[in-house]
């Protein structure tokens, strides 16, 4: 299964570089760490986050002054409840991202004329590309001047 993955892969790398267009790799943890709309989010969702925190710290002393048998189930069912609604509203986030990236993506390959951009970080399909073939700091570039563009 491996090799007949690195068949397709080695093939079409070798059909993009027969058609005269480029090819790049950007490293997708660098690209969203580096939107701007990313930073806005997660930003604003920490800020809620720690708004609601407060508000469950103070539940809880109020629970441990009126019941110090049973306030460390309510700490436990309350913080849990909040790493939950963190972890959904994370993934939430996460797909709200993709959905502004990818057209940008889409536009700037084929403004730059682009036959293939890859994604790259060590988890993906490629697991080394020479690092002249980097465009990530110039499609962070792109994606933020569309984003504040489209404002």
């Amino acid at each position: 299964m491996l090799s007949k993955t690195l068949i397709a892969v080695a093939l079409l790398l070798a059909l993009g570089s027969c058609t005269g267009k480029k090819t790049g790799f950007v490293d997708l943890f660098k690209l969203v760490e580096g939107f701007e709309l990313q930073k806005e989010y997660t930003g604003e969702a920490r800020r809620e986050m720690e708004r609601e925190k407060s508000m469950i710290d103070s539940i809880i002393y109020t629970e441990k002054l009126r019941s110090p048998a049973t306030y460390e189930t309510a700490q436990q069912d309350l913080y849990n409840a909040l790493y939950r609604k963190t972890e959904e509203r994370n993934k939430e986030i996460e797909k709200m991202i993709w959905k502004r990236l990818n057209p940008y993506i889409v536009e700037y390959g084929k403004e730059k004329g682009y036959a293939y951009i890859y994604g790259a970080n060590g988890t993906g399909n490629v697991l080394y590309a020479d690092e002249s073939e980097d465009i990530t700091e110039e499609l962070i570039e792109y994606v933020n001047k569309r984003y504040h563009d489209k404002k």
